[in-house]
């Protein structure tokens, strides 16, 4: 299984790492990037472990962190189309 991940949700990583940074400190976001990355790793080994949800998305939480990782399997790619906040308006990557 590969990863790769659609550009508008490496944005919302970016962001979501810059804001811990910057609210939290150096270690928040630095847990924030583990836990972002552990989730690939799992979701490699176990590409349907996330909850499915409609338009054949998969989501998983990324812990105690506020966010969901919102994904798609194609064949052998695991396309991470989202880094979604839970505060956020539902759905609002469906365009993706």
């Amino acid at each position: 299984m590969q990863i790769v991940i659609h550009p508008a949700a490496q944005h919302e990583l970016d962001a979501a790492l810059q804001w811990s940074k910057t609210t939290f400190g150096d270690g928040t976001a630095a847990r924030l990037r583990r836990r972002f990355e552990q989730a690939g790793q799992v979701l490699v080994r176990q590409p349907a472990l996330g909850t499915l949800d409609a338009g054949h998305v998969r989501k998983l939480r990324l812990g105690k962190f506020p966010y969901t990782l919102v994904y798609r399997v194609y064949g052998k790619v695991i396309m991470v189309i989202a880094l979604a906040h839970q505060s956020r308006h539902p759905g609002y990557w469906l365009g993706r």
